[in-house]
């Protein structure tokens, strides 16, 4: 086995560990938060650090990172999860509640679209400094509808992955859970993101004129 294969699977591995670390932070802090008040901030951690391992290419300490990110922005995290929380109640009640065939089908239909855009909404709080909620969740929009078939594909993989974990390895769901699904969604928002950054070109070399 050469140096880089042995460097390959060792990356892997601490990919795999650095995931299932987020997701029990994610839990703890959560359950800090009572879940009402701290599901919405710790989502947020995990996005901002899953946007700074893959996009940016940083390795920064876990626990630190994630204490420091859960602060940052508490008060957009938690406003958009209470958003997010209200909305999706208001149209599953909606779609199991006694109405009209084809109100309940529209309900359906709203609660996809709304799921597309906010599938990258701390993706884009974490990557952008947009200071409003508005600012906010339009980007997110952008980017969840904008890019409709990464949008597709990845919840198409993440409840693919589901079902087969819940199915023949339920453990993993205990392990990986809520850190495997943020990084199934971060790596669409990172290649959106690096799709929508202009890459700068590079500066003409300029030659001295002969006199």
């Amino acid at each position: 086995m050469t140096i880089e294969k042995i460097n390959r699977i060792n990356t892997v591995m601490i990919g795999f560990l650095t995931i299932a670390y987020l997701h029990v932070l994610w839990l703890l802090f959560t359950l800090f938060g009572l879940v009402i008040f701290g599901a919405g901030p710790a989502t947020y951690a995990m996005m901002k650090y899953y946007d700074r391992w893959l996009r940016l290419k940083e390795h920064p300490p876990i626990t630190k990172s994630f204490f420091h990110f859960f602060k940052e922005r508490y008060r957009q995290s938690l406003l958009v999860s209470w958003l997010y929380g209200g909305v999706m109640l208001i149209l599953i009640t909606n779609i199991f509640s006694p109405l009209r065939w084809y109100f309940q089908v529209a309900n359906v239909l709203v609660l996809i679209v709304s799921q597309f855009m906010f599938t990258h909404v701390y993706t884009v709080m974490a990557a952008t400094k947009f200071a409003t909620i508005k600012e906010i969740l339009r980007g997110s929009a952008l980017l969840g509808l904008g890019y409709l078939h990464y949008s597709i594909i990845s919840w198409t993989v993440l409840i693919g992955c589901y079902i087969l974990a819940s199915l023949y390895l339920p453990a993993s769901l205990f392990f990986f859970g809520i850190g495997f699904a943020g990084f199934v969604l971060a790596i669409p928002g990172k290649l959106i993101l690096q799709e929508m950054t202009p890459k700068k070109e590079p500066e003409p070399i300029l030659k001295e004129a002969s006199i």
